[in-house]
């Protein structure tokens, strides 16, 4: 064999579908290039150690939200992405739409990744925000061309509530069900859905504020879960008119587990998939954060937390993503009703998957890896290239410790944001070093990559 550009010796490999296998990888021209009995020699420009740890593919962030704030719209994958890297991220599909002109079809995406290629530390794609009729004429153009596959729709943020975040929302359930049928066209389209009924949370937030309720759970009583379950039973049901794949972005909720569960056991789950987030696995809306902890959807009950960590064991969850946003305390204003809503936390995906799942007993290794990399990759058009160990795959990997126990603080992972919702949560299981394309781009609780190395991935 040619001599390898590096190899991972010692480590305990966690494959997607396959399991736990004790192996050394061989790295060569960014590409897995040998999973090799352990203790074989093979001559390599590079030898890392992982022995006493496990080797899994790199994460998969499947939601985070590029630029929310503008502040640093130029720079977000410069202020971001190390981040990212230090917990084990090493590709993130981005919400993107337009900011400073209405909503229209998007012309500047050759522009986009140019900037954005420039400060990236990990490789990225994209779901295009859909909101306007206009731009629902050009999915030919975004899965074809762009290699853009999936495509956001938000039943939130309508009226009042748009106009404050700066959002053009003409989305009503014909807008939805049209844009159904024409991404049912391609395979491989998927419709990318934030589920909440507007229309009953909008009466239950007036109540709230006329009673001067201001602390957390009124906000989550606000929009209570059977917003979410409601917009999803619909979503489901188009879909199975439509035979569009959809995905349901940031569940948060058990009857929303519930109504998932129905739909896969009809039979019809095979183009429907489910997310949750690393916040509802952690957080309550009793936890003491208030304003910080303000999210949409927001935080629920413990027994909502406990049965999403049963939903993402099951299988009934298919993925896991952060819903990352790069908000600063300021931006909060110290105001349920009037601070932005949302938090940063990438980076903690796999943290909070290693301590609080598998180090408690509520998650496989195996499982982590099929919810944080390969599902995410399979649904989006990014396997085998991602989100798996196999010959030929990018070797996208997260080398973690699960006897590291460490505190969270605000500089544990590197953000624009200067808040964490985990500040002094001690977590066990951490990444130690991360791989993107064969290149180490974090070590040791550091950033360790170049910026500007991070890519464009066309999803076709």
């Amino acid at each position: 064999m040619d001599k390898l550009d590096s190899i991972i010796k010692n480590g305990k490999v966690v494959i997607p579908k396959v399991g736990v296998v004790q192996a050394d990888l061989g790295i060569k021209d960014g590409k897995i290039a040998g999973i090799f009995e352990a203790g074989q020699a093979y001559p390599a420009g590079k030898e890392y150690d992982a022995s006493g740890k496990y080797v899994l593919p790199g994460v998969i962030d499947p939601h985070s939200h590029l630029g929310y704030t503008k502040a640093n719209w130029d720079t977000w994958m410069g202020t971001e992405t190390p981040g990212m890297a230090v917990g084990g991220v090493t590709t993130a599909i981005t919400f993107y739409r337009q900011y400073g002109r209405p909503p229209a079809p998007i012309t500047e995406f050759y522009d986009l990744n140019k900037t954005l290629e420039k400060n990236s530390h990990i490789d990225f794609s994209y779901h295009f925000m859909i909101s306007t009729k206009e731009q629902e004429e050009f999915y030919s153009k975004y899965i074809e061309e762009y290699g853009v596959n999936s495509f956001k729709f938000s039943m939130a943020y309508k009226g009042e509530e748009g106009k404050a975040l700066g959002i053009t929302n003409e989305i009503d359930d014909g807008f939805l069900l049209d844009s159904f049928f024409k991404l049912s066209k391609y395979k491989q389209g998927v419709a990318c859905i934030h589920c909440e009924n507007v229309e009953i949370a909008f009466p239950l937030t007036r109540a709230l504020k006329e009673a001067g309720r201001t602390d957390l759970a009124a906000y989550s009583e606000a929009r209570p879960d059977y917003c979410e379950s409601e917009n999803m039973r619909r979503v489901f049901y188009f879909s199975e008119i439509t035979g569009c794949a959809v995905y349901v972005v940031h569940m948060s909720e058990k009857r929303g587990l519930l109504e998932t569960r129905y739909q896969k056991a009809r039979g019809l789950g095979g183009r429907c998939y489910v997310e949750t987030c690393t916040h509802y696995l952690t957080h309550t809306q009793d936890t003491p954060i208030g304003v910080l902890g303000k999210v949409n959807p927001p935080l629920r009950t413990q027994e909502d937390v406990d049965a999403l960590w049963e939903g993402l064991a099951d299988g009934t969850i298919d993925t896991i993503g952060s819903d990352h946003c790069d908000i600063t305390i300021e931006q909060k204003k110290n105001d349920i009703w009037k601070g932005v809503p949302g938090f940063a936390g990438s980076g903690m995906i796999l943290p909070v998957l290693l301590s609080e799942g598998v180090n408690k007993g509520r998650l496989s290794l195996e499982k982590v890896a099929e919810v944080s990399a390969y599902n995410t990759a399979k649904i989006f058009g990014l396997h085998p290239r991602k989100g798996t160990i196999q010959v030929g795959s990018d070797a996208d990997l997260a080398i973690v410790d699960l006897n590291k126990e460490q505190a969270v603080t605000v500089q544990t992972l590197p953000s624009y944001s200067d808040f964490t919702i985990w500040d002094g949560w001690k977590l066990k299981g951490w990444p130690v070093l991360t791989m993107l394309r064969g290149e180490v781009i974090a070590q040791d609780g550091k950033p360790a990559g170049k910026e500007g190395f991070g890519r464009f991935v066309p999803r076709k």
